[in-house]
């Protein structure tokens, strides 16, 4: 009798409170782990759009990395050189956002600031009205030969940051748009850190814009090539590790890598290698349908002591860094649930 109420019960929350408003969730995550290519466009889910031009967004060797950044030196990079009106190209989320916040986290580094460039975007968020209403632009503004400002555009104008950045220096970039009560007020954020991973939140960001126009929603990411623009000619752009959420942890903080996309057999939570391990492990799963995951890590009084996921997956095969930062030597349980399965494993931490 018992559970039957709390099937009940958790049968109302579902209506009143959908399941992507109960979890945070990660809704795009490419780290352009594909072989070389001359053009992205029909490769892991991205489309072109606008006409077909000779200038293309590009897969190169290697990707790039930043410590502490979960999509570090995971496979290659996406590149692209600006010389002419290039392609642009779009990757649906695999469910739209239309509350709190969305946020987009990424590497990014400029190899080259010619004198023929001046100021434009390369990455930005769509609406879910569709069309190309490109918002929460990340652009580029040259100072010198060597030296450029970050800024964010909303709906029609451009804030920058004072701050100076340098070419040939990967940045970890993150972009956020905000829903707010009202009209004309949601707002637009930029981040740009140059070492570490913030665990929170920084209450000030590099560049802020509120104006104009409102979005009922988020739906995709638009990549430019220099499209419909002529202020990034011969810019020399990398950009890798893409990560969308709707929170800082199912963003920049993201540590679970997808390795195949092909839907296992069974639920399964692979053993931790190495184990045991020193500071840091990798452990594995594979869910074979589309769920809500959480991988949490427990001490052997039942603590939990780091959730590592807890957003939805898609069906696949799955791997996860965990770093033992703060926590002493000794066994501990690393535990895998979707709404069906639960499946636990231990693992020896040395120090």
């Amino acid at each position: 009798m018992k559970n039957f109420f709390k099937a009940i019960l958790l049968a109302l929350v579902m209506i009143i409170f959908p399941l992507s408003d109960l979890f945070s969730q990660n809704v795009l995550k490419d780290d352009f782990n594909y072989a070389p290519i001359d053009s992205i466009d029909g490769t892991g889910g991205w489309v072109r759009s606008g006409a077909n031009s000779p200038y293309n967004l590009k897969v190169v060797s290697p990707g790039l990395s930043y410590t502490g950044y979960a999509g570090s030196g995971i496979g290659n990079t996406l590149y692209f050189t600006n010389q002419g009106e290039g392609d642009i190209i779009y990757h649906n989320f695999s469910a739209p956002i239309s509350s709190g916040a969305v946020y987009m986290s990424f590497m990014i580094r400029i190899d080259s600031l010619p004198s023929t460039m001046t100021q434009g975007y390369c990455i930005s968020f769509n609406p879910i009205s569709g069309g190309t209403s490109l918002n929460t632009r990340l652009y580029i503004k040259r100072l010198t030969g060597n030296t450029f400002n970050f800024g964010v555009y909303k709906s029609n104008s451009t804030s920058f940051s004072s701050s100076v950045f340098n070419s040939n220096v990967t940045y970890l970039a993150v972009l956020k748009y905000s829903f707010v009560n009202g009209n004309n007020n949601d707002s637009a954020k930029l981040y740009i850190f140059n070492s570490a991973v913030p665990s929170n939140e920084p209450s000030t960001p590099t560049a802020f814009r509120t104006d104009s126009i409102d979005y009922s929603g988020q739906n995709r990411v638009y990549i430019s090539n220099n499209y419909a623009q002529s202020g990034l000619r011969g810019c020399s752009i990398k950009l890798d590790g893409i990560r969308i959420g709707n929170s800082w942890s199912t963003s920049i903080l993201s540590s679970v890598n997808l390795l195949s996309s092909e839907i296992p057999q069974s639920f399964s939570l692979r053993q931790n290698y190495p184990n045991p391990f020193n500071p840091s492990t990798k452990i594995a799963f594979d869910i074979p349908e589309k769920s809500q995951v959480k991988l949490a890590v427990f001490d052997v009084l039942g603590n939990e002591v780091k959730t590592l996921v807890n957003e939805i997956q898609q069906a696949g095969s799955y791997e996860v860094d965990f770093t033992s930062t703060g926590l002493p030597s000794g066994i501990y349980f690393y535990r895998l649930e979707t709404k069906n399965n639960i499946i636990s494993k231990s693992m020896i931490l040395v120090k």
